[in-house]
C-alpha cells in the first residue's frame, strides 16, 4: 500500500504569513493617514486660492474689499468657512463675506474647515478677537479667520486691505512653507 500522507501549512509558516499581512496592512493604514492629511491641505490651499481670487473680483466690482461684521470694531474677525463671499443688493451686519445664501452678487462660497482640525479632533480654534493687522501669520488658528481695516457700517463702507489667517495640518503639504498662514492682497506668507 501506498503510504499517504496529507500535506499542509505547518503552525510556523502560518504565523509567518499572517505577520507579513499584518505588516503591509499596517503600511497601508499609514500611507492612507498621510494621503487623507494630503488631500485635507490641499482643500485648504485651494480654498484660500478661490477666496484670494474672490476678494479680487469684490474689489474690482466695489472698489473695496469686505468690511469686518462687526460695528464695534474695525480689528474684528470672524471664522469664513461654511458661509458665501457676497456682494449683497440690502447690505446688513451679515453680508458680504459672513452669510449663509446670498441676494446679490455670489462670488464664490467658502468651504467649512476640513476636520480634524490641526492637533487633531474637530475643535476649530477661536478667531483673535482684536488685534488687526496681524502682526504674523504665527497668530492663526485652525479656522478660516477674516479681519479687514474697515468695521461694518449701515453705509456703504468697504475695507482698503484684508488678512485670512488659517492654518493647514502638515507643514511639508504645503509648499510656500510653514503650517500657520495669513492670506492678505499682497499675497500668503507661512510660517
Amino acid at each position: 500500500m501506498k503510504n499517504l500522507s496529507k500535506k499542509g501549512f505547518t503552525l510556523v509558516e502560518l504565523l509567518v504569513v499572517i505577520s507579513i499581512i499584518a505588516l503591509l496592512s499596517t503600511i497601508a493604514a499609514v500611507s492612507l493617514g498621510s494621503a487623507r492629511t494630503k488631500a485635507r491641505d490641499t482643500t485648504r490651499i485651494a480654498t484660500m486660492k478661490q477666496l484670494a481670487t474672490g476678494l479680487e473680483q469684490f474689489y474690482s466690482d466695489k472698489g473695496g474689499y469686505p468690511a469686518a461684521n462687526h460695528a464695534s470694531s474695525t480689528v474684528a474677525t470672524y471664522a469664513i468657512g461654511g458661509n458665501v463671499l457676497c456682494a449683497a443688493t440690502t447690505r446688513g451686519m451679515t453680508t458680504d463675506i459672513y452669510t449663509n445664501s446670498c441676494t446679490g452678487t455670489a462670488y464664490t462660497t467658502i468651504p467649512a474647515y476640513p476636520t480634524p482640525v490641526p492637533g487633531g479632533g474637530t475643535t476649530l480654534g477661536t478667531c483673535p478677537a482684536t488685534g488687526f493687522p496681524f502682526a504674523n501669520a504665527s497668530t492663526a488658528v485652525a479656522n478660516y479667520c477674516y479681519g479687514s481695516d474697515t468695521a461694518y457700517t449701515s453705509a456703504t463702507a468697504y475695507a482698503t486691505t484684508y488678512q485670512i489667517l488659517w492654518q493647514i495640518e502638515s507643514a511639508a503639504n504645503n509648499p510656500l512653507g510653514g503650517a500657520k498662514c495669513m492670506t492678505s492682497p499682497s499675497g500668503v506668507i507661512c510660517q
